[in-house]
């Protein structure tokens, strides 16, 4: 099925499809990577080619009772059953066993697969033998286990090998005219093989879509998860840690007054750091971002950032915006989404102080089209430290002496509860860039004119 984002998917596997065959369960998925998922592929073919040889065994004798086997022809067919034996202790222990066996090699036990049942078939009736149907299986497993040009290789096989069994077949003593005309059952068998292969790999490549979809909404609901549990560890922290740092600014406003005096450097320094928990605490607290959560307004995307921007200012910076595309009225929670851009304008002005940059004013992008909006904060510092990037949508993780980690936390939050992404970028001639892609279609009433 689909997928964000990817994991090596597993097919089910087949076995050797011989007259007289039962079908195989399909086979656990793959979870250890390409290398040995080939592997594991080839041990579960080499076990239910065993159960195939075994079957064609016990079908022998009803085949000679009934007239679909010519007694001349036995050691042929029995020379075939050993051909697939001998090819399974090869396999298991020489191919198996090797920890790299070639993404090609699947495709060579099928192909030796198709070749003994097409064998099997001429000595004993060819298209007209009543399991000669289970030929179209191949077709089946040919866009089930393989992709690209091995699935075409596969398709162009079973083709030679229905044209083999229609044209070149041994009539069996229980079949000494053949019912159906040549010139009507070839094309019929090509028809059904072409049919099934189509099919199944339509089938094949919808169900890995659903299947990668599923997985990155489940990527995206753990993270949601974790954003929540991060947020009421966050609430919870403020809650009983907020009232005794009342008390402690308290007492110190009272040592203040009292013998120590307001200039006393120890006392000074307490109070600096009382304040700074007070502002952390203040960040923290009512950040648990969730849709039934945020209070949704009717806005003009174009005007709420342009006012955040005329209304944001730091040490004489003024940003620089630039803004493309149609303007969009949106239904989005206008007081969230400020925050969130302010913080990340607090973040790309700091960045650029501490690479030295005093001047150059932070740079805002404001993209939208019919699908999306983008807004883009980009800076000329040091660029993102690997730590974040590699942790975005982690709270507590910042690479500041005095930060909290939980600017981007935020932002990344909202921007997930909305249905979006932020998206953390270099750029290319310096610096760092921060990206809310806002989808449009689900809380845009209408264009403006």
């Amino acid at each position: 099925m689909t997928s964000l984002v990817e994991p090596v998917e597993s097919k089910p596997q087949s076995s050797s499809w011989l007259p007289g065959a039962a079908l195989p369960a399909p086979l656990s998925p793959n979870v250890s990577g390409r290398d040995e998922g080939l592997r594991a592929r080839l041990v579960w073919l080499t076990r239910l080619r065993w159960v195939a040889i075994l079957g064609q065994l016990a079908v022998v004798w009803p085949a000679l009772s009934l007239g679909w086997l010519d007694r001349p022809l036995l050691v042929c067919f029995l020379s075939i059953v050993g051909g697939l034996a001998l090819l399974n202790i090869v396999t298991s222990r020489w191919v198996v066993r090797d920890r790299n066996p070639g993404v090609d090699m699947l495709l060579v036990q099928l192909l030796f697969d198709l070749a003994a049942l097409t064998s099997l078939l001429l000595l004993s009736g060819g298209a007209w033998n009543p399991l000669a149907p289970l030929l179209f299986v191949h077709a089946a497993l040919g866009a089930l286990l393989l992709d690209g040009w091995r699935s075409a290789a596969k398709l162009a096989a079973m083709a030679v090998s229905i044209a083999s069994v229609t044209l070149a077949p041994l009539a069996p003593p229980a079949l000494p005219v053949f019912p159906t005309p040549v010139n009507v059952a070839l094309p019929s068998f090509l028809l059904v093989a072409l049919v099934i292969w189509g099919f199944t790999s339509w089938l094949t490549s919808t169900l890995g879509e659903h299947r990668r979809l599923l997985l990155n909404l489940k990527e995206h609901q753990e993270r949601g998860d974790r954003l929540r549990a991060a947020g009421a560890l966050a609430a919870g922290f403020s809650h009983e840690f907020s009232t005794p740092l009342n008390t402690l600014k308290m007492r110190l406003d009272r040592l203040s007054r009292g013998v120590l005096g307001e200039e006393d450097p120890d006392l000074v320094a307490a109070q600096k750091a009382a304040d700074h928990c007070e502002s952390v605490l203040r960040k923290m607290i009512g950040r648990r971002l969730e849709p039934g959560e945020l209070r949704m307004e009717n806005v003009d995307v174009h005007k709420l950032v342009e006012r955040v921007c005329s209304s944001w200012a730091a040490g004489g910076r003024q940003p620089r915006l630039t803004a493309r595309g149609p303007r969009h009225r949106m239904v989005l929670p206008a007081l969230a989404l400020t925050q969130a851009l302010l913080n990340l304008l607090d973040n790309a002005s700091e960045a650029m102080l501490g690479a030295g940059d005093t001047t150059s004013p932070v740079e805002v992008e404001l993209d939208a089209d019919d699908t999306r909006v983008r807004i883009a904060v980009l800076d000329r510092g040091p660029g993102w430290p690997q730590v974040v990037l590699e942790n975005l949508g982690q709270p507590f993780v910042t690479t500041k002496i005095d930060g909290t980690g939980l600017g981007l936390y935020n932002a990344h939050a909202l921007a997930v509860a909305l249905g979006g992404r932020l998206r953390l970028e270099e750029r290319a001639e310096g610096g760092a860039i921060a990206t809310f892609l806002l989808p449009v279609e689900a809380f845009a009433p209408g264009e403006l004119q």
